[in-house]
């Protein structure tokens, strides 16, 4: 995959059709995914709302923790798993909402804040060369509906828990998610999260293994800066976090690292 293309708010904007433009350009042109610049990388307000404007020409804007709204804020906290969402280590990557029967197709990530130290930055990585790089009977193995993943709870708008679901679709096309999350991994190794019936627990160890692998080949990373906003679809590009400045606790928490996130569905689920 090619580095990310970053484009001007200010260009992006220009035309009548802009919003139509934006949907036809980012799956077309951009692949899926794309970085947005503002020129005034300090009005966040203006700029996260021109955002979900921006973003409703791509689908319904979803309020997935209705009690804070569109936006959820993804702040930086020393006393949680550094590997979390909130935490300071490598957030590895993975689709949020893995099992939700509607998955969220866009996430887009808005930065107020950087690292002061330098780290933090975001990752991405197609997933679509990493499935097509592995062996038929791997992705025979990850097609069966033979796996489950612990649900997310509390959120809105993304349809009920599945009971079981394939990693790997089908096909690879747009809208399809790829159920993949490498926190997996290591449950598939103990023989968790799969059902045994369909799919013995080595063979999907050892195929999630090298997918995990070919996902990981993938990653590209880059750190946004105030008023920046990466836009992407989640159902092709898994995503995490690169390891923040280790001495976290000594920044005060009003200078940490933070990023609003919100989610769009791309059509209203059936």
């Amino acid at each position: 995959m090619s580095d990310l293309p970053v484009l001007s708010a200010k260009t992006l904007f220009e035309g009548f059709d802009s919003h139509h433009d934006f949907t036809d350009d980012l799956i077309g042109t951009h692949a899926g995914r794309v970085v947005i610049t503002f020129d005034d990388a300090a009005d966040h307000a203006r700029n996260r709302s021109v955002v979900l404007a921006l973003l409703s020409s791509l689908g319904m804007v979803l309020s997935v923790y209705p009690s804070v709204g569109p936006w959820s804020d993804l702040a930086v906290r020393t006393d949680v798993d550094p590997g979390r969402t909130h935490g300071v280590g490598e957030n590895r990557l993975h689709i949020d909402m893995v099992d939700r029967e509607h998955t969220p197709r866009f996430i887009a990530l808005y930065c107020v804040r950087d690292d002061p130290g330098g780290g933090g930055a975001s990752a991405l990585a197609d997933m679509w060369p990493a499935i097509e790089s592995l062996r038929r009977d791997d992705r025979r193995v990850l097609e069966q509906p033979a796996y489950r993943y612990w649900t997310d709870e509390g959120v809105h708008g993304v349809g009920e828990s599945l009971r079981s679901f394939p990693i790997v679709p089908s096909r690879l096309d747009w809208g399809v998610p790829v159920r993949f999350t490498s926190k997996m991994g290591p449950h598939l190794d103990n023989g968790e999260l799969v059902d045994t019936g369909l799919v013995p627990a080595e063979k999907a160890a050892a195929a999630f293994g090298r997918l995990r692998g070919a996902v990981e080949a993938q990653r590209i990373t880059y750190r946004l800066r105030p008023g920046q906003l990466l836009v992407w679809d989640q159902r092709r590009y898994a995503h995490g976090r690169m390891p923040l400045r280790i001495d976290q606790d000594q920044i005060p928490e009003n200078t940490r690292r933070l990023l609003h996130q919100t989610y769009v569905m791309d059509r209203r689920p059936r």
